[in-house]
């Protein structure tokens, strides 16, 4: 039995289904092979008014993009226009385009409207083939994707698209008061057989138009069991997005501490010098991308030029204090938002020194055993080291470019979850602290002056940077001790340094090297190795639940004491000295 709207359908397929996923695709042009035939799709998108949407003329519909001519005469003035037609009617005869699009000889070429791009303020982002549209502001990468050129090679259309991330195109749409409109213009070549032969009655044509679609079948004049399907048609794009109207509401935050919502009017206007807190937690996600840049001594953050939260200070050992009125001066709802979730109230802030601090305490520490170190053995030995050849950082750049570009620095700054920082969380911050501590030791000055106090090379040359510098603090404390000259004395010193095997003057940092080991190298001693590294760090193991966070603030104190005691003992040594 003869059912036509079923052939038709079944022609159709899901043309008409809707978009699912993050992305709408607004344009496109490609040639696929369908049952060994081909298919070309031809997509763009018009933006019109609700109103005119009944007067759409699925065959008049065109996702060809109208171009006003340009070129040279007398009396005539360029103006450059878009548009698609969409049928007779004022208003889609010229109907505004989407994405614009142009031919030059095989090359079509597309590119989303710039009042789309410029509403949101996007940059583009280059890739091999496409180029990627992001929302630096937010940040919300690939917001738009564009495969710009389609090349014709007969009878294929390579693939060139244009695809929107749906929440954003609603909110355009909402923004101009406008529909979108998908047009369409499908080719296929399709197998003559008994179905499209009954359409066909004989005749070379078959032409029907529906409400949102028009359907063409011709037939070849040199195939006869292939004809041309066209299907020209249009549709709704977020059809359910509620007539892409926004409901308008007051803007605002509750923080905790603060009485009643506080909108960027309140904030800017009527609360100078007033504060909120949050939890140090916030920081987590920025400490993780390198396209934020964290000021970890002030828990401030900044993301390229596009927003930054500052007027902040660290407070607690788990709070950030930020001046209310500066944060919504200069940032959008998306980033108040974020920081808004971890608002805490005054009496839930800890007392005690934050992460950041004691990481500040600890580095200035390591600085200065640096500079007293060379200078120590510069005047001993005649050397003219500076502070840098012996532990690599160097202060003096640091303190001119600021904390916040010092790598090493901002390692061990991260913030720490007092609630919950796990063992492998734990082991990976002692391994950012040996990095600072103990990696940056270098051994080619150090083992200059190891030969240059006497050690034998037979006794040194397996010893790496920590071993070396052992050496050299045992020998400032047995000359200090003995009172034997460290020059005329130095067979004598060394001797006994070799002797006594118990000195460890380095015992935390070796510590800390045992304690990094463990991620790499797991045995079946790897707890009795963590407890034993432990107790030289002054932690009793016992006293460790399952939460590391207690454990990571007394390492910090633990290594911070070491580095007093020496630069204590490098100081009065070079005083007695000189």
């Amino acid at each position: 039995m003869f059912d036509k709207d079923k052939i038709i359908s079944k022609l159709i397929g899901n043309l008409f289904d809707t978009q699912t996923g993050e992305y709408i695709t607004v344009a496109e042009l490609k040639t696929i092979d369908k049952n060994g035939l081909k298919e070309t799709t031809n997509i763009n998108t018009a933006l019109v008014s609700p109103s005119l949407i009944n007067k759409i003329k699925s065959s008049h519909v065109n996702p060809y993009v109208n171009l006003s001519g340009a070129y040279y005469r007398e009396g005539y003035k360029y103006k450059p226009s878009f548009s698609l037609y969409l049928s007779k009617s004022s208003g889609l005869s010229k109907a505004e385009p989407l994405v614009v699009s142009w031919c030059s000889g095989n090359h079509s070429t597309f590119m989303v409207d710039q009042g789309f791009l410029s509403a949101f303020k996007l940059s583009p982002r280059l890739l091999d083939s496409e180029i990627l549209w992001d929302d630096l502001k937010e940040p919300e990468y690939d917001v738009v994707k564009i495969k710009p050129l389609s090349e014709y090679k007969f009878p294929t259309y390579s693939d060139a698209y244009v695809k929107i991330k749906k929440d954003y195109l609603e909110t355009y749409l909402a923004y101009r008061k406008k529909v979108a409109v998908q047009i369409f213009t499908i080719k296929r070549d399709i197998a003559i057989d008994e179905e499209i032969s009954t359409l066909l009655k004989n005749k070379k044509h078959f032409i029907e138009e529906f409400n949102q679609l028009e359907i063409r079948i011709s037939r070849f004049d040199n195939k006869k069991d292939t004809a041309r399907l066209e299907i020209n048609g249009f549709k709704l794009l977020l059809e359910n997005s509620g007539n892409n109207e926004k409901e308008e509401t007051v803007a605002g935050h509750y923080w905790k501490g603060i009485d009643g919502l506080v909108t960027e009017w309140r904030a800017r206007h009527e609360m100078p010098f007033e504060y909120v807190y949050v939890s140090d937690k916030v920081l987590a996600v920025y400490e993780t991308d390198e396209d934020y840049e964290v000021h970890p001594l002030s828990g401030s953050v900044s993301y390229r030029n596009q927003w930054a939260v500052t007027h902040c200070d660290r407070v607690g050992k788990n709070a950030i204090k930020i001046e209310i009125k500066k944060l919504y001066e200069g940032n959008g709802y998306t980033v108040i938002d974020y920081w808004n979730k971890f608002s805490i109230h005054p009496s839930e802030i800890i007392e005690g020194e934050n992460i950041a601090g004691k990481a500040e305490r600890l580095t200035r520490k390591f600085f200065l055993f640096g500079r007293i170190l060379t200078n120590l053995f510069n005047g001993l030995l005649e050397l003219n080291y500076l502070a840098k050849d012996l532990i690599s950082l160097d202060e003096e750049r640091v303190e001119y470019t600021g904390w916040s570009g010092f790598s090493e620095f901002n390692a061990i700054a991260q913030h720490v979850d007092l609630k919950y920082f796990s063992k492998e969380q734990f082991i990976s911050r002692c391994k950012k602290l040996y990095i600072i501590l103990g990696e940056n030791l270098k051994e080619k000055p150090l083992r200059k002056i190891v030969d240059m106090l006497g050690f034998p090379a037979s006794d040194t040359e397996k010893l790496r940077s920590i071993k070396l510098l052992e050496l050299i603090i045992a020998y400032i404390i047995v000359a200090d001790e003995s009172g034997l000259h460290p020059l005329t004395n130095k067979e004598i010193i060394v001797g006994r340094v070799l002797e006594n095997k118990n000195f460890n003057p380095l015992l935390k940092l070796s510590a800390m090297n045992s304690i990094r080991q463990l991620d790499a190298h797991k045995t079946n001693d790897s707890k009795a190795r963590l407890n034993k590294a432990l107790t030289d760090l002054g932690v009793q193991p016992n006293s460790i639940s399952n939460n590391y966070a207690n454990t990571c603030w007394q390492i910090y104190d633990s290594l911070d004491e070491m580095f007093v005691r020496l630069n204590v003992l490098f100081s009065n040594y070079a005083a007695t000295f000189y």
